[in-house]
């Protein structure tokens, strides 16, 4: 028992640094998307590729030198230590307020004509390669110490440390994303990465201290290097890139069955990872690699067929995570099997073959992004079990089986077989409605027979049938009594969260008034091409620009400004909803708004304290608000806003298409009932309930309203 305390000790400085590891990775990844690029796809896309970069850079340096430390043990533990110094000063340089900074440096860079995209490779690469490079060094170094000065001698011991890492690690994804971040902000959050970091190095710097110093297995000059690229390496590359392209399918799927929230994406993550850890732990036992990969192939192209039965059984989240991340523990199963396969030099062979498998993520990362993504799920799924095969099938061809590739050919049959079915597979949103779905790097868009917009599994609008284009009362509502609100002619207005140019189209029927449209999701291009008369081709009118990027960045590099804005970009409980309702974006979008324009926010769907904690943070920025229908639409100004019945009805008799739109409406709402029509939708000026708390960039509260309600006051008077 005595010999295994330092072996349990490693083990549980490993699991720390896992946890420190997925923290930092979550914060930083939310973190960037404000500070550099914004929430576009390929801009993130940019900043996961430079974390990928750092951790394979860090692999492959570090073991190819391990064998060379005369104390691994002591190397990990100050790597550790060093991890906690740089992570301390990251945290500190994201609680900066730099974001003028930021966007002056962007504005030049477009000026001088160079690619944002670049400008974010850039600072990604300045703020994240050291901290991700000494991440990459922990397992080359950990393998090294087990095999030189904790005596392992068994290859198995290998995939048994990634185990408990990713473990770690699991836990980190679940605790921060749900726990810490919107309750401790992203400060204190990356101050327990810190602590994690630590500790890790504190345990790891004991057990070092008791085992002692080694002499280096062999001179390091001495060292003959490894020529070329071993099969197990390129085996790993593929594995990378395979494993990666599904977390990002895995989480595609999720958001359409289970809403695309916080919560899901965390459990999606930790679930990911726990299968992958397990199948680490299992990879001793199971070493058959063909046998692996055609067990984990026929996973992958059964997706479909298990997304379908979610749709229509309506599984739990957490029932669905335990089918969906079967292939992530056929991934594990994989690694480990591999990895143990290669480990002759541990240090070496491990850093070596992590990199290569890191390597093969960030080309995972650009085969989901702009291939997989963007076909139907059945394509993507087949194309990633063939490959799955593919590397079983190398595998076998390389050690001379054939009778097990015979019966390797008869899964790639059986994993057609499954993958066709998959391919012709149609699951209706509802038992009952047809849909046609588009499917593109930024999301999924569903148009219903019935003409209901789902985007990424929730709905957001409903077509016009071409003569009552209004809609559900949000979507034309802000456009119109922000409109009402102005005590002159508008000119220009703004529209943030265009879709399918409901609000746009609305506000264009106002005589004169030139609008823009800030959408992020490029996959609504082709609904509006193919709805054209549907969306009254909003895409094609003359007085309506439409801008496809991300409405924060957009903002920081033109500094035009608006009479009118809208503000509806997401749902309030959707994930990434806080970036475009933040004290810090209010900011941003004032000085874009004319001096006594109004400013329309979408802020009720149901929680008290969603609506609370956006007056709140409004009323930070503007001096009036006013709603109308139960809240749903705030608005907001620097001057007085009142409306009465009067009002209302002048602006109804507008020559224009709004105004005659307007009293189609007005008499339908009377005849229903509504004795005084469009204005008894009024609630009348924002006097509470006001939160004791803000949304920021920082603490993301909006975006978890069962924790917000736990934890956030709601007063009636401020």
């Amino acid at each position: 028992m005595q010999q295994r305390l330092p072996w349990i000790a490693i083990w549980c400085g490993l699991a720390a640094s896992g946890v420190a590891g997925l923290v930092n990775q979550v914060v930083w990844q939310r973190a960037l998307k404000v500070y550099l690029g914004g929430s576009e796809t390929l801009s993130s896309m940019v900043v996961v590729l430079v974390f990928m970069l750092g951790l394979g850079l860090g692999s492959y340096l570090v073991g190819r030198r391990a064998h060379g430390f005369r104390h691994p043990l002591a190397a990990l533990a100050a790597v550790e230590a060093l991890l906690a110094l740089v992570a301390a000063v990251v945290a500190w340089l994201l609680s900066l307020d730099v974001t003028e900074t930021v966007y002056a440096v962007q504005r030049v860079a477009v000026g001088a004509g160079v690619p944002l995209r670049a400008v974010y490779a850039l600072g990604a690469t300045a703020l994240l390669l050291l901290p991700t490079g000494l991440m990459g060094a922990t397992m080359p170094l950990a393998s090294e110490a087990f095999q030189r000065q904790l005596r392992a001698e068994d290859p198995r011991v290998v995939p048994l440390l990634f185990f408990v890492n990713t473990l770690g690690a699991a836990g980190g994804a679940l605790v921060t994303s749900l726990r810490l971040l919107p309750l401790l902000g992203q400060w204190t959050t990356l101050m327990v990465a810190v602590s994690a970091n630590l500790l890790a190095a504190l345990v790891i710097g004991a057990v070092a201290w008791s085992v002692g110093v080694v002499e280096p297995g062999r001179d390091p000059d001495a060292e003959a290097p490894v020529t070329g690229i071993r099969l197990e390496e390129g085996l790993g590359f593929g594995l990378g890139a395979l494993a990666l392209a599904y977390e990002m399918v895995l989480f595609r799927v999720l958001s359409l069955a289970h809403e695309p929230l916080p919560g899901t994406f965390a459990v999606g993550l930790c679930g990911f990872l726990l299968a992958w850890s397990l199948g680490m732990a299992l990879a001793p036992v199971l070493r058959h690699v063909p046998g692996l990969a055609l067990g984990t192939a026929a996973l992958v192209g059964a997706v479909p067929l298990a997304y379908g039965l979610d749709l229509a059984q309506g599984w739990s989240l957490g029932g669905a995570i335990v089918v969906f991340a079967l292939p992530a523990a056929g991934f594990g199963l994989l690694y480990g099997a591999l990895v143990e396969r290669i480990a002759e030099d541990w240090g070496r062979d491990v850093g070596r073959y992590a990199a290569f498998n890191t390597l093969g993520s960030c080309s995972g990362v650009l085969l989901a992004t702009f291939v997989l993504l963007g076909m139907p799920l059945g394509w993507a799924t087949s194309a990633l079990a063939l490959g799955v095969l593919a590397m079983g099938l190398v595998d076998l061809a390389a050690h001379e089986r054939p009778r097990t590739v015979l019966s390797g050919l008869a899964g790639v049959a059986g994993v057609g077989a499954v993958g066709g079915a998959a391919l012709g597979l149609q699951v209706p949103y509802t038992e009952t409605e047809a849909y046609r779905s588009y499917w593109g790097r930024d999301g999924v868009v569903e148009v219903t027979e019935a003409g209901e917009v789902f985007i990424d599994g929730l709905w957001h609008t409903k077509l016009t049938d071409g003569v009552d284009h209004i809609g559900r009362p949000y979507s034309w509502l802000m456009a119109t009594t922000a409109l009402m609100a102005m005590d002159r002619e508008p000119e220009r207005a703004l529209v943030i969260g265009a879709g399918v140019g409901i609000s746009s189209v609305t506000l264009e029927g106002y005589d004169g008034l030139e609008v823009v449209g800030y959408e992020i999701n490029h996959t609504l291009k082709p609904v509006l091409r193919d709805y054209a008369q549907e969306t009254l081709h909003a895409a094609d009118r003359p007085r309506i620009r439409w801008i496809w990027r991300d409405a924060r960045t957009g903002l920081a590099l033109d500094a035009s400004t608006y009479d009118v804005i809208l503000s509806a970009p997401l749902h309030l409980r959707q994930a990434g909803s806080s970036a475009l309702l933040s004290t810090e974006y209010l900011r941003l979008l004032k000085s874009r708004l004319a001096p006594d324009g109004v400013v329309a926010v979408y802020s009720n769907e149901g929680s008290d304290v969603q609506t609370a904690l956006i007056r709140t943070t409004v009323a930070e920025h503007f001096a009036y608000q006013v709603s109308w229908y139960d809240g749903v639409v705030t608005l907001a100004s620097d001057r007085p806003l009142s409306f009465d019945a009067q009002r209302v009805r002048a602006f109804m008799e507008r020559d224009d298409r709004l105004g005659k739109e307007l009293r189609r409406l007005d008499a339908r709402l009377r005849g229903e009932g509504w004795r005084q029509g469009v204005f008894s939708w009024y609630d009348g000026p924002v006097t509470g309930p006001w939160a004791t708390a803000v949304i920021s960039d920082d603490r993301p509260l909006v975006e978890y309203p069962e924790l917000a309600a736990e934890r956030v006051g709601v007063v009636e008077t401020r």
